[in-house]
């Protein structure tokens, strides 16, 4: 399919793909607190401020001759100390990000399969590190098409039934208690600037000029589909649930619609998850193997590897 040969779409894949995540399900309940005119206003600032970041750093990474992560433009550019730090900072940040994933995939295939989330945790580890092994950044890319598109499905499955078991009068909070509460977590759920770098790999054969502006392009377009997404999940649960919205969404929705949109939304879960899993796992190794010097094969086992026994050994409780 030429959707899976295109460059653009492997780009948005990878970006939309880390994007899309679990942090869906706060935002209705984030919307109720600051109130929709608030929220509006916060949804637009978030936006903006995420959309500049995403395309100030995807200037930096297209037209920088060496491939590099965030640490490594980091260094080049803002010195040798600020470069140290930022692996400190990545490579801890990026683990920590990776093992609550695994958290979430475990209780989101839990729900699905039944079973001790404990367990499906490490299938979901070693069938995320086993895709890492095998995939590159376009591999990685053409995998997130084709989870999204389910996951896009399926948020629209659950946003038009709330729609139609609900009612525009049940959104009522136009002023809600914490006005600028929303704002942090519309900053959260459009964030994917760790992706940027990844997505610039599928456009290596295009010159600096010709990947800057195939990588701004589908930045743009990778940062607007969760977007609108987002928008319509949040007037979807809030019609159905209004005052009485969850922080998860999904419980309150259940009483309305039902118990079997739980299952609905543990499969939109899981592929969020799974997708930004991909995503971050992947730019983990990138950090190592381009930033650090480390080799392919040594990149691969401390990024799809170490996540697996560092999980066992934290506390669960």
């Amino acid at each position: 399919m030429n959707l899976f040969k295109s460059p653009f779409w492997r780009s948005v894949g990878i970006i939309s793909g880390l994007i899309i995540g679990a942090g869906i399900f706060a935002l209705p309940y984030s919307v109720n607190v600051s109130g929709v005119l608030w929220s509006t206003f916060n949804l637009i600032l978030a936006f903006f401020a995420v959309i500049s970041i995403h395309l100030a750093y995807g200037e930096v990474v297209a037209n920088t001759q060496v491939l590099h992560r965030l640490p490594g433009y980091a260094k080049i550019y803002l010195g040798k100390f600020v470069g140290n730090f930022g692996k400190i900072s990545s490579l801890a940040g990026l683990n920590v990000v990776i093992l609550v994933y695994a958290m979430l995939g475990g209780i989101f295939l839990s729900a699905i399969f039944g079973g001790g989330q404990f367990g499906w945790s490490l299938v979901f580890l070693v069938v995320g590190s086993s895709i890492l092994f095998l995939s590159k950044a376009n591999e990685i890319g053409i995998l997130n098409i084709v989870l999204t598109v389910p996951l896009v499905l399926a948020v629209l499955y659950i946003s038009l039934l709330s729609m139609s078991g609900g009612k525009v009068e049940n959104i009522s909070s136009l002023l809600g208690s914490d006005p600028f509460f929303s704002f942090g977590v519309f900053m959260f759920a459009l964030s994917g600037m760790s992706a940027i770098a990844d997505a610039r790999e599928v456009f290596l054969e295009k010159n600096n000029i010709e990947a800057a502006k195939g990588l701004r392009s589908s930045t743009i377009v990778a940062t607007v589909i969760p977007l609108v997404i987002y928008i319509f999940f949040i007037i979807g649960v809030l019609m159905a649930s209004g005052k009485i919205t969850t922080e998860d969404a999904l419980s309150g929705l259940s009483g309305i619609l039902g118990n079997k949109i739980l299952i609905t939304g543990a499969v939109i879960g899981l592929l969020a998850t799974f997708t930004s899993y991909l995503a971050i796992s992947y730019d983990l190794k990138e950090v190592y193997e381009l930033d650090m010097g480390k080799g392919k094969n040594l990149s691969w086992a401390l990024a799809g590897i170490l996540p697996f026994f560092l999980f066992l050994i934290i506390p669960k409780d």
